[in-house]
């Protein structure tokens, strides 16, 4: 679709509708690690105080045993026991974590390529849909026209649009402020009543003024896609042509019109020969006046020229006039500034997704580089707790033994123990 509407936005065609929603992010969301939940330390170490303390108040326990040599006390091997298991069920969630965000990051591999292209044509359509508006905005019409931009129309001020269209837009006035009275004096014997004959000659009006206003906007439609299909085949360009509306579309129509209205000017002329000269009122005394004929006064043929020339110009001045103000970029410049904000969101929303799937791929690639550290950091600060909460335990022991020499025998039974949990091979001494 997005190559469809840059091939459309090159010919200067009107954009369709719709954007690409982008490719769906996973159902279940993004990948995230789980937190690693440490031993409660204030807990185990309230209950080694109270273990030591209770222990040393055994009836099998006193300093004697204290002091044999390779004593352990008990409650050093259950300590030593939890100590594995809670390491061993670190290793064995990061490594879960570990697979999980392995196979993450192969997922979001394929999705952030999607992203990307999806991100690319986006970025293709709005380029072309941005150029198209500003050469609509800054450059003149490329092909017969006026020579102005299109936004000179659309909001380049009334200083333009009346240096543009002041003059054809007097003359049209001058000539409607004599063509109004002579289509009423020709109508004035048609019209049962005053409202009537205004009436006809309001549609004659209509015919003859506002119909080449509006056959000059076609004209210039007709115009602008001449001009285009010439400029692609002399730059060798083989584009689509866009797509023609109303009769622009329609070029035989386009040119039977005039011939229609040529022969209807010569009627309407050729009537206004017949009913002017017998044209009559009531003067102010009552009595029945008949208007002079222009006939009588000039002659024929120059009352023919003069009719059917005022007739003819005023046509030619109200096309003028509509094809000057009937630029069909204005109408383009429209539906691209339209198409150029949707796009802009599009665009928006697709760098958005873009940053997003950057983002999550540093995370996950930050996860995978340091889980090594990690393990480690979290390994250290185990072995490192339980080590504490160990001496605290044979403090409350120690403390609990009514012999003043056992607190000599206390750190070295404390000492062996964790030279043995650390280093297996240490022997006794």
């Amino acid at each position: 679709m997005a190559v469809k509407q840059v091939r459309q936005l090159e010919q200067g065609e009107p954009p369709v509708d719709g954007h690409p929603a982008g490719p769906a992010s996973p159902p279940s969301g993004p990948w995230r690690p789980q937190t690693v939940h440490l031993p409660d330390w204030d807990q185990l170490e309230s209950k080694a105080t109270a273990k030591g303390a209770a222990d040393a108040k055994s009836p099998g326990f006193d300093s004697i045993t204290l002091k044999t040599q390779g004593y352990e006390p008990p409650h050093l091997l259950v300590l030593d026991a939890q100590r594995q298991r809670t390491i061993d069920d670190l290793h064995a969630q990061l490594a879960r974590q570990e697979h999980s965000a392995r196979a993450a990051r192969a997922a979001h591999g394929k999705r952030a390529e999607a992203v990307s292209e999806d991100y690319v044509r986006t970025r293709a359509v709005h380029e072309v849909a941005r150029g198209r508006v500003e050469g609509l905005e800054i450059g003149p019409s490329q092909w017969p026209g006026d020579g102005k931009p299109s936004s000179i129309a659309l909001g380049g001020g009334w200083r333009e649009a009346l240096r543009s269209w002041g003059v054809p837009f007097l003359l049209l006035l001058v000539l409607l402020s004599i063509e109004v009275p002579i289509y009423y004096a020709t109508f004035l014997n048609w019209g049962e009543t005053t409202i009537m004959t205004y009436a006809l000659a309001l549609g004659a009006i209509f015919v003859f003024v506002f119909g080449p206003h509006m056959y000059g906007r076609k004209f210039r439609e007709w115009e602008e896609f001449r001009g285009r299909r010439r400029h692609s085949e002399r730059k060798g360009e083989d584009e689509r042509s866009p797509r023609r509306r109303g009769l622009a579309g329609r070029p035989v129509i386009l040119f039977l019109i005039p011939v229609i209205w040529l022969a209807a000017i010569g009627a309407v002329a050729s009537l206004r020969l017949l009913l002017i000269g017998d044209v009559t009122y009531i003067d102010a005394d009552g009595n029945e006046q008949r208007v002079p004929s222009a006939i009588d006064g000039w002659g024929l043929i120059p009352t023919v020229i003069l009719v059917t020339a005022l007739m003819i110009f005023t046509a030619l001045i109200a096309t003028e006039l509509g094809r000057r103000m009937g630029n069909p970029n204005d109408r383009a410049l429209k539906e691209h500034r339209a198409h150029l904000r949707r796009t802009s969101q599009a665009l928006a929303a697709a760098q958005a997704r873009q940053e997003e799937c950057d983002s999550y791929a540093m995370e996950l690639d930050h996860y995978l580089a340091t889980i090594d550290q990690s393990r480690e950091r979290y390994t250290t600060q185990i072995e490192g707790g339980y080590d504490h909460v160990e001496t605290i335990y044979m403090d409350a022991l120690i403390s609990g033994i009514e012999d003043p020499k056992a607190s000599l025998f206390g750190p070295s039974v404390l000492d062996r123990h964790q030279r043995r949990r650390h280093d297996p091979n240490q022997s006794d001494t």
